[in-house]
């Protein structure tokens, strides 16, 4: 795979042979202090140039006066001086040549427009001489594979740093620190932390593309509070799924008030929360709610396989236990399927006779005299039908109970079964000897049942087709460049048009001048017609009287024309056509539409349509390329969806049909590249199976026209 060579050049931030600390402080509790404490105890192999002009050593390393002073130039430069000293030794480090930089200090975008100048001023110099950014406002990157903590986290004090699989990438350097606190509390190392701050230059997707690139890493971990490089971290997605490493991101701003909060915080914009779930899901990277989820995820997916399937087999020594995790899977989307005549007579032959050997598998509370029971009846439905992953529930437990044989036993099973294990355990002593085997171990059902739902959504978007996503074979390209209008909007011919060039069924119209030729065109067709006035000053006729429906004689033609036409004489719109349309018959009225966003480019909307489009609010997001089994299963999930499949004695409506407009939709979205704004098309006529879709009006936004 190929990455930008700017993207790439990361080596220097993860692996620096040498660090200057500006602003170095004697004290390992400064924030000039904590990085070179924090290398020193780490083992840190590469040279650290503390940089301060009123000592010749802090803590045990010699230290300079000035950037100017050093014997060589560092790969590495930490800035931990405030104000307009920081905007100096950031210009000195790109004069002198450095490598990377990270910026500790704050006051740049994060306080305002003054603050976002200088803090824009100060990185056009540094990538002007060839240096990146991390920051401002940064805590710091942190790589315990090597050593190179050039950060100032408190959270290495409070909770010891071991080097693991997991890598912690975060623009704010609390949630990085509350998420390496809370993967170390669960006994999970963590390789790599680092927080970017502002992002004036080096960003989160950056960094996922750089340890992603570390053999060791095997699980990268985000928190996102912006999103300005949607294609970087598209990068990092696909790297991540060459290598089978799950990639899972918190994104805050999900409420309008997240969102505001979010950008006082990092000085950025926030994106619409739909179209991040869209393009989350599009390239595969799980989305959790919160920092507390998305580590809950992490350790299930640390600990063993994706599941292959939604089936979990429960087992408890309680019976209350089994029904609470039986109603937890099935409301998280998983299920619980009988087990084979087999395996229930296996398990008959090794439980009391009072115990339940469906699933969920009760095994009773002779489990307090049979300490080997999980032994016995865990490798028995290893291999059934019904088992994709296992939740072993323990409500009790404590003197009596054998607990470190009944944690053997699970994490050899784990191992041998190849399937995801989780185990509930509310008790801290419990969930400890657990854990220590391998084990991932949550605090309820809910927890337990939500962490492997992900991960079998994470097992179904991995297992997509990866081929070009392209089914319909793409129409005759209109010449976007040579689009133009009056207004930002194309009349309804001309949007009816350049959707019939990629594709789409469009209604069968004529475009009229006059009542003349409106009636001729009603002879034509020799069937009831729609009459609309067209003109690309008025993008919604609607709200002004100018569609007429089920017209089928010359009189009722000629008189809806006049009063249209008056109409129009009234907004003094005098460039207006009429489309005459055959009036067309179906089973539901759905929409699709188009808008460019301006991070994540086209997004597809479909779903329900019609006069209620707004106040329903039944759709759902796709980002092109797409195919129409991606449609079809979003479509599933909405309500429009029970309709479409056929209710009531009603005939399952053409959803391949609808798919397949809305996958050409999705090529002309990128084939425009952005010089459309906006595509509504709405309603779109879907009929009975086999009898196709077909869009009845639509409206074309251009993003490169001014309105006049």
């Amino acid at each position: 795979m190929g990455f930008n060579s700017r993207h790439d050049d990361l080596n220097t931030l993860l692996e620096p042979a040498s660090v200057a600390i500006v602003g170095a402080s004697d004290n390992p509790d400064k924030i000039g202090g904590r990085p070179i404490f924090y290398m020193r105890r780490h083992g840190y192999a590469g040279t650290i140039y503390p940089i301060n002009p009123q000592r010749a050593e802090v803590q045990g390393e010699r230290a300079w006066p000035s950037l100017d002073a050093l014997p060589a130039t560092p790969d590495l430069a930490i800035v931990a001086v405030a104000g307009e000293q920081a905007v100096q030794a950031v210009d000195k480090c790109a004069e002198l040549g450095v490598s990377t930089a990270i910026v500790i200090s704050a006051g740049f975008s994060e306080t305002g427009s003054a603050g976002k100048a200088l803090q824009d001023a100060m990185t056009a110099r540094a990538r002007a001489a060839g240096m990146r950014i991390v920051g401002p406002n940064s805590q710091g990157l942190a790589n315990f594979g090597n050593g190179a903590i050039a950060c100032f986290s408190t959270m290495f004090l409070e909770v010891e740093p071991a080097d693991g699989p997991v890598a912690v990438i975060s623009q704010s350097g609390g949630m990085s620190a509350m998420i390496y606190g809370l993967l170390r509390q669960r006994g999970i190392g963590v390789r790599h932390m680092h927080a970017t701050g502002n992002e004036a230059d080096v960003t989160v997707s950056e960094l996922a593309c750089a340890v992603l690139r570390d053999p060791q890493v095997r699980m990268v971990l985000l928190y996102l509070e912006s999103l300005q490089d949607a294609d970087v971290l598209a990068r990092a997605a696909a790297l991540a799924r060459e290598r089978g490493v799950p990639l899972i991101a918190v994104k805050s701003g999900r409420s309008e008030a997240g969102a505001r909060a979010a950008a006082s915080h990092t000085g950025a914009m926030a994106s619409e929360d739909r179209v991040v779930d869209a393009y989350f899901e599009h390239h595969g990277i799980l989305r959790a709610r919160d920092p507390h989820e998305l580590v809950r995820w992490a350790e299930l997916s640390l600990r063993g396989p994706l599941p292959r399937g939604p089936r979990v087999v429960v087992v408890s020594n309680s019976g209350a236990s089994c029904v609470l995790a039986s109603d937890a899977a099935v409301e998280h989307g998983l299920q619980i399927t009988p087990l084979a005549d087999r395996t229930q007579q296996a398990l008959t032959d090794r439980l009391p006779g009072y115990a339940t050997t469906t699933n969920p598998i009760d095994i009773t509370a002779a489990l307090l005299s049979n300490n080997g029971l999980f032994g016995q009846v865990l490798p028995v439905i290893a291999d059934d039908p019904a088992a994709d992953m296992f939740l072993i529930d323990i409500p009790v437990a404590g003197r009596g109970y054998d607990v470190e044989t009944f944690a053997a036993d699970t994490a050899e099973f784990a191992a041998a079964s190849g399937k995801p294990v989780a185990v509930v355990a509310w008790q801290e002593n419990v969930a400890a000897t657990f854990r220590a085997r391998g084990v991932a171990v949550y605090a309820d059902e809910q927890q337990a049942a939500n962490a492997m739902a992900s991960l079998y959504r994470l097992h179904q978007w991995q297992a997509r087709d990866t081929a070009p996503r392209h089914d319909a074979e793409q129409g005759t390209p209109s010449s976007f460049d040579e689009l133009s209008s009056p207004s930002r909007f194309l009349s309804e011919s001309q949007s009816l048009a350049l959707l019939s060039d990629y594709g789409l069924t469009v209604a069968d119209y004529r475009c009229c001048t006059d009542a003349d030729t409106a009636v001729a065109a009603w002879r034509t067709i020799n069937a009831p017609v729609a009459l609309k006035a067209c003109s690309a000053q008025l993008p919604h006729k609607s709200e002004h009287g100018l569609v007429a429906l089920r017209l089928n004689s010359e009189h009722d033609l000629r008189e809806a024309l006049h009063r249209q036409a008056q109409t129009l004489k009234d907004l003094n719109v005098h460039d207006a056509t009429w489309i005459v349309a055959r009036m067309q018959g179906g089973l539901h009225e759905c929409a699709l539409g188009m808008r460019h966003d301006p991070v994540f480019g086209p997004v597809i909307m479909i779903g329900s349509g019609g006069k209620y489009v707004e106040a329903m609010q039944d759709v759902a997001l796709l980002l092109p390329p797409f195919n129409t089994e991606d449609v079809i299963r979003k479509l599933q999930g909405l309500r429009i969806g029970t309709l479409l499949t056929g209710v009531r004695g009603d005939p399952p409506a053409d959803m391949e049909a609808l798919a397949e407009q809305a996958v050409r939709l999705g090529q002309c979205a990128l084939a425009a590249n952005g010089k459309i704004a906006s595509i509504d098309i709405n309603p779109v006529l879907v009929r009975a199976q086999g009898q196709g879709a077909i869009a009845l009006d639509a409206l074309v936004e251009l993003s490169n026209s001014s309105e006049t």
